[in-house]
């Protein structure tokens, strides 16, 4: 009897205890750093920061602001609780962090949990991506609020039955935050060209996202935005997804997904007369369907033409490889990544390889235990040194000196990204932009003298400017003087750039026509454009001789390598917009009028970084009349509350100078679940268990409690344990 009692005690400590639950092989989260933090407050939210980012928390306040006024709108829902926003400054700090104990790569830019419906996003040197996670993760936060009362603890009593599939949450949080943009264009065109249509419910991996964005885009162009809302307000109510697809738009949910291939096919497919199969212009050196992965990317050709370096996921891991440059033979894997701490991560979502002046060694940025390093590799040998830069909290899109041992890159700070160049025999580091802009993608001049990089600058123009509201630029800078040129000023993004060796001009990309291809500028004239593709090219490198050009391409649900001959005598070609680019062209030259912005808000962001833009009054104000709306939609929308009954006054937040308040954060704990159950037998009597999970906002402590009943209090248990977790090395006691 007493080993059944032991054996009930170490079930429940292993059901309710996450560090046990996610503690998995292979799973390697270590706490490098002991953060200090503080916080701020918002109207409706606590935004903690780490160390002296209180300049991070001030934007991500104000950008938060913005984006509940544009959710609270869609879903129709003011927040019933103030939620946590917690914002580390860089990818390799937001790993650490105990909210989510499973450990997070590269590919997760946000989270949002369930236990306190906290929003846990990183800074990784681009407020344009900043603004975009976090729009999107509070969109769940919202969501969780309205759906499960901002906690798990509906799910696990029962008391709410609603499941969300992914479709609907991720499509949801990506429309409401984007709308559209040309990643999303070139993903779904690609998805509707090449017969991958699926049914919702079985959406998996990016699509999840993406296609789940094309759904309501559909629901709202063909519908109206408010029936989005009703769609919204109805699963309040029914629980039941299929239900609610039946109860507001009047068909099953097999009927929806077929009206949404047609949307598709009638949206799409009139662009395949756009564009030329890209083996017209270039040679492919990789076949993401016949190896079966996904990304072979950042090719880097070496100095004497003869191979290229790339990244690729082709054995389900990030490694490098070479080939042959000619029909790209001769695969030879020289790195192999994410299986030591010391290549950790190898910066799939920013990545760049570049070779040294000789062709020996070449050199990209891996994540490296605490941080990031320089690793540069003997392409021979495979012999690794690994120089790990302290002074930053990431590394990214690496490009070597012409005839130095000079290294170029971005460098996040932890609250801008600028371009450093670092020598290595010197072993010093120079910050070589520092400004208040995000920059990339640095890339050297023929005489090492210039660097060419991106530049996130303010756009001049989109028809949805508070999600849109940074574009990538070129710039130039002169080393010695520190100059900065403008190389392009236009409404589109503009990346990659290199320069010609010969000297005839440079080389990037663009997605003026709605996809982005290669265009070349020579001097003062107007850029133009060498390919025409469906899909979009990415990560450009040239040989020092300048006749061969290489990069990857998205096509097919992959990306490949392709190589093409003498770019800078290829024809100028006239392409053609995209339905898309020119839906979006007609909204900005219409100029349509946002609406005002409400006084609350206002209130609390008159200190805000960017312009503030309401939904466009034009969207909202669509042709409703047409449409039927439930009785139970009117109801609940009545049921309501107007009034904000957690928002705070700014008084309360600000000081009349308009600085937010600072808060040291202390430990204090709040109930994250409790689960009991009780039963009868009529030979032992009453029998039950009950189980209590605590922890601080932080989740670096937590205390688990549980009891069971049997028979009698004599014969009844209990157990306590408590985690410490900031540490490097966990602390755990029970009893």
């Amino acid at each position: 009897m007493k080993n059944n009692q032991t054996l009930l005690k170490l079930v429940i400590i292993m059901l309710f205890s996450p560090i046990i639950a996610f503690s998995q092989f292979g799973k390697n989260k270590v706490q490098y750093e002991q953060f200090v933090w503080n916080y701020i407050q918002s109207a409706h939210f606590d935004i903690f920061y780490t160390d002296d980012n209180k300049a991070l928390a001030e934007y991500t306040a104000s950008e938060a602001e913005k984006a509940y006024l544009s959710i609270k709108q869609l879903l129709n829902w003011p927040l019933q609780k103030r939620y946590t926003i917690i914002v580390y400054d860089s990818h390799n700090a937001f790993q650490q962090t105990n909210v989510i104990y499973e450990y997070m790569p590269e590919g997760i830019g946000g989270v949002t949990e369930l236990f306190k419906n906290r929003v846990v996003v990183p800074f990784d040197g681009s407020y344009r991506d900043l603004r975009h996670v976090l729009h999107h993760e509070l969109v769940h936060a919202v969501m969780n609020d309205m759906y499960y009362g901002g906690n798990i603890q509906s799910l696990v009593s029962g008391t709410v039955t609603l499941k969300i599939p992914g479709w609907l949450a991720e499509g949801t949080c990506e429309y409401e935050s984007l709308r559209w943009d040309v990643q999303t264009d070139m993903f779904i065109r690609d998805y509707a060209f090449n017969g991958r249509f699926m049914p919702m419910e079985y959406l998996s991996g990016y699509y999840t996202y993406k296609a789940g964005q094309s759904i309501f885009r559909f629901i709202d162009e063909a519908y109206g935005y408010e029936k989005l809302t009703e769609f919204y307000t109805s699963l309040k109510s029914t629980h039941n997804v299929n239900r609610s697809i039946r109860r507001v738009f009047k068909m099953s949910s097999e009927e929806l997904n077929n009206a949404w291939y047609q949307y598709l096919k009638k949206e799409f497919w009139p662009d395949v007369e756009l564009a030329d199969d890209i083996s017209k212009s270039a040679v492919r050196l990789t076949d993401h369907i016949e190896i079966g992965n996904s990304q072979n990317v950042s090719p880097a050709i070496s100095p004497n033409g003869s191979e290229i370096i790339f990244l690729s996921d082709r054995n389900g891991y990030a490694d490098i490889y070479k080939m042959n440059v000619e029909d790209g033979s001769e695969v030879k894997k020289i790195v192999s990544g994410q299986r030591k701490a010391s290549l950790e991560e190898l910066k799939w979502l920013s990545p760049g390889i570049s070779w040294s002046s000789d062709s020996k060694h070449f050199v990209f940025a891996a994540k490296s235990g605490r941080h990031d390093a320089l690793v540069i590799v003997n392409s021979k040998t495979k012999r690794q040194r690994l120089i790990q830069i302290k002074e930053l909290r990431g590394i990214f899109s690496v490009a070597w000196h012409p005839n130095k041992d000079i290294i170029a890159f971005e460098g996040n700070t932890g609250t801008q990204s600028d371009i450093f160049i670092y020598d290595i025999r010197k072993k010093t580091l120079s910050n070589i932009t520092n400004d208040a802009y995000s920059d990339k993608n640095p890339s050297w001049s023929p005489d090492g003298k210039k660097i060419l990089y991106v530049s996130e600058r303010e756009r001049i123009s989109a028809y949805h400017p508070e999600r849109h509201p940074m574009q990538y630029d070129i710039f130039e800078i002169d080393l010695q003087s520190r100059i900065k040129t403008e190389i392009t000023h236009s409404n589109w993004d503009e990346n990659y750039p290199l320069y010609d060796p010969a000297g005839r001009g440079i080389l990037f990309t663009s997605d003026e026509s709605g996809i982005q291809n290669v265009y070349v500028k020579k001097g003062n004239e107007a850029a133009y454009p060498i390919t025409n593709i469906l899909g979009g090219i990415f990560h450009l490198d040239i040989d020092r001789s300048g006749k061969t050009l290489v990069f990857s391409a998205f096509e097919k649900g992959g990306w490949d390598i392709y190589r093409m001959s003498n770019p800078l005598e290829m024809v100028q070609l006239t392409l053609k917009k995209t339905k898309f680019r020119q839906m979006e062209a007609t909204l900005i030259s219409n100029a349509r009028t946002s609406a005002p912005i409400t006084a609350d808000l206002a209130a609390d962001s008159a200190n805000t970084i960017a312009t503030m833009h309401e939904t466009p009054q034009a969207e909202l104000n669509d042709n409703f009349n047409k449409y039927v709306f439930m009785p139970q939609y009117r109801d609940a929308m009545a049921s309501i509350s107007s009034t904000d009954t957690v928002k705070l006054d700014t008084i309360t937040i600000m000081t009349p100078e308009g600085e937010y308040f600072d808060h040291k954060y202390k430990t204090k704990f709040s109930l994250d679940l409790v689960d009991s159950q009780m039963g009868y037998s009529t030979f032992y009597g009453f029998q039950g268990m009950a189980a209590f999970l605590f922890s601080d906002v932080m989740g670096d402590h937590q205390i688990a409690i549980s009891t069971e009943l049997y028979i009698d209090l004599n014969n009844s248990d209990y157990a306590l344990s408590y985690y410490y977790l900031k540490r490097r090395t966990n602390f755990g006691i029970s009893y």
